[in-house]
């Protein structure tokens, strides 16, 4: 009988024992992606014209000149479309790279990219009525693609200057105005690798500087 007592109690104190043992859990944190590493650089301010952005375009209304350290941007035809002015950067973009600068219109004006001498690359338009949009340019037999339609954000200073990003990380393009996330696709096929602006008709547009990583 003394022996079942004994059994019994200690089958209870390792039960209690059991139940008392406190569980601990960790919470797993991901990593963060890390943060591109970039080896060359392409800056231009626009105090000369070095890199030979500036031309006239007379029977479509188009011209580029640098004025007061700004690149000065006007296309002003008797019908719609866009203009473009694009130079050999060095930029290798197919791999991770960054594009900055600084602009401001009395319309729609934009950075573009990935342009060469038979394509036209993509743009990444922002407006005086405070939108942003992303297009596939196309080529001379293909018409412009919609990749990222107009769309309002409150981070564009309307009547000032935007500073503008566009950032290739592994397989993703990024956008940002004012330091602001504006968008992230995938990145798609580049048929050139020129960078510089793009303006709808009807746009005088300037540009502070240009910088380019890669």
């Amino acid at each position: 009988m003394t022996s079942r007592i004994l059994i019994t109690t200690l089958a209870i104190s390792t039960l209690f024992l059991t139940s008392c043992i406190k569980n601990e859990y960790h919470t797993v944190v991901p990593e963060e992606p890390p943060v591109p590493q970039y080896n060359y650089v392409f800056d231009d301010n626009f105090d000369n014209n070095t890199n030979n952005w500036a031309f006239s375009d007379h029977n479509n209304v188009a011209y580029v000149s640098l004025v007061n350290s700004w690149l000065k941007y006007t296309y002003l035809p008797t019908f719609d479309g866009t203009n473009t002015v694009a130079i050999n950067t060095g930029a290798k973009l197919h791999r991770n790279f960054l594009v900055q600068t600084r602009i401001k219109s009395d319309n729609a004006m934009g950075l573009v990219f990935g342009v060469s001498d038979n394509n036209y690359g993509y743009s990444f338009f922002i407006d005086n009525e405070g939108y942003f949009a992303l297009f596939k340019e196309g080529t001379a037999n293909d018409g412009v693609q919609t990749i990222l339609d107009w769309q309002a954000s409150e981070a564009i200073y309307r009547n000032g200057w935007n500073d503008v990003e566009l950032e290739q990380t592994g397989n993703y393009w990024t956008g940002y105005i004012n330091g602001v996330k504006a968008f992230e696709v995938p990145a798609q096929y580049m048929g050139g690798s020129k960078i510089g602006y793009i303006v709808l008709a009807g746009t005088t547009g300037y540009a502070d500087y240009l910088t380019v990583q890669w």
